[in-house]
């Protein structure tokens, strides 16, 4: 953001919304809705809201959903001063157990209701106290993550909104896949209304079928995705039946982008430009550019730093949340410095490798392994369509290395599979080799499209 642009906040949706009053905003299956309604229903939102009693610092559970009406939600109540906390509605019950934590003022159940209450630890209070001296609302974030426990992230909503660059231009359309209870989905969401896009509904049902369709239907033209799941597209083969043309910017993140799967989807889809993203729950999106020879972060601009000590990334962040209201601190209390447990290895000319989360390494008796390394050897083979890398006990060596392989060539056991894939993967060390293959229809990926780590 240059000196002198205007501020992206909660504060100026309205005059944004009245600028573009006539300009299309959201797009589903029923027809296009304007900035003029977006508008209205952050308003109404915001009226009920004070009808209701709602304070400033309580927290508001909002719909998370990829909806025109989750938007307004989170934006009218953080008007009042709230401290937002998106969740969808499959994740709902996340909040019951929220009490131990956080007091919840209230939810959003066709309608706004009284929260489950609960009180809040000494070390939450300190935090809410922090936000409150700042008189900014607050965003609280559950985190998903491949492996563990969910925690609460409380940001500044203020803070976060702030980096966020006000645009004008012709309006692209997009089709948000992560919902808006994900950084990644939110921070797509809030760009786009900075920079005018027009958002497309995403399918109530996501699949790669039910994405083409979209696609083809509404002509969009960006489609944030991860890897995982522009993987399953090309699996699926859905540009057979859906014209994919108007599709021009694919930016891809959350996880390890194989070399051999970016290949594959430049030759899929050569009218696309392919670019990198990076961001955590805790920082928010960090700049950075998409390089021949890895994923470059954009240091010292803007309040953004960052240094790789003993192979984990380190950023430092204007946006970097307030903390954690559950759970350790894991790094956030340093300094101003996110230890953020990814891998990563600097190169010549200031390009970051992020090599990816240090949790999901393979101990195989000391040697560690890289899931993503050895599913990049194993996705070079033609007959491999997918695959998922990930460690399995053992008695003597602590852990082995497991895969699930989405097999296409004639042979369809398991053991005949692991045979041929151990031969493919020969200039791999030995305990990068997989001594569990599993045969499978379809890799796994959870509610955020990425690839789980814990086997089982």
């Amino acid at each position: 953001m240059t000196e002198g642009s205007p501020i992206f906040s909660v504060e100026g949706i309205a005059a944004l919304a009245a600028q573009r009053s006539g300009q299309t905003l959201w797009i589903d299956d029923l027809g296009e809705r304007s900035w003029a309604e977006f508008g209205a229903a952050v308003a109404d939102v915001r009226s009920r809201g004070g009808e209701a009693g709602v304070k400033p610092g309580e927290i508001v559970v909002t719909p998370g959903a990829g909806s025109f009406e989750a938007l307004a939600w989170l934006f009218g109540a953080a008007a009042l001063g709230a401290v937002v906390a998106p969740l969808r509605p499959e994740r709902r019950d996340e909040a019951t157990g929220w009490g131990d934590f956080v007091t919840v003022a209230w939810q959003v159940h066709d309608g706004l209701v009284r929260g489950g209450g609960g009180t809040p630890s000494a070390h939450a209070e300190r935090l809410f106290g922090e936000l409150r001296a700042r008189a900014h609302p607050g965003l609280i974030l559950a985190t998903g993550g491949t492996t563990g426990t969910p925690k609460l992230v409380l940001h500044d909503l203020a803070a976060l909104l702030a980096v966020v660059p006000v645009k004008t231009g012709r309006p692209s359309r997009t089709l948000p896949l992560m919902r808006f209870d994900h950084i990644g989905g939110l921070d797509m969401a809030w760009r786009a209304l900075a920079g005018g896009q027009i958002l497309v509904a995403p399918p109530a049902e996501i699949s790669p079928e039910t994405v083409a369709r979209s696609i083809a239907l509404h002509r969009v033209e960006v489609l944030p995705a991860t890897p995982s799941f522009l993987n399953l597209m090309l699996v699926a083969d859905v540009a057979r039946n859906h014209d994919l043309g108007s599709l021009r910017l694919v930016p891809y993140g959350a996880e390890p982008m194989p070399a051999g799967l970016l290949a594959r989807l430049r030759a899929a889809w050569p009218q696309v430009n392919f670019v990198q993203r990076f961001g955590t729950s805790e920082t928010g999106a960090l700049p950075v550019r998409s390089t021949p020879a890895g994923l470059e972060l954009v240091a010292g601009g803007a309040g953004y730093n960052w240094k790789v000590i003993d192979g984990e990334l380190w950023v430092q962040s204007p946006a970097r949340a307030l903390g954690y209201l559950s759970g350790p601190a894991d790094g956030l209390e340093i300094a101003g410095w996110f230890k953020t447990g990814d891998l990563a290895e600097q190169g010549g000319d200031g390009v970051v490798r992020v090599l990816g989360r240090r949790t999901d390494v393979i101990n195989v008796g000391g040697e560690k392994v890289r899931p993503d390394a050895v599913e990049a050897e194993l996705s070079a083979h033609p007959a491999v369509a997918d695959c998922r890398v990930f460690a399995v006990p053992n008695a003597l060596l602590g852990q082995v290395v497991g895969a699930e392989v989405v097999w296409r060539g004639p042979e369809q056991d398991a053991l005949a599979v692991k045979r041929i894939l151990h031969e493919w993967t020969a200039a791999l060390p030995n305990c990068h080799r997989p001594a569990v293959v599993r045969l499978v229809a379809t890799i796994y990926t959870g509610g955020n499209f990425k690839k789980q780590r814990s086997d089982g």
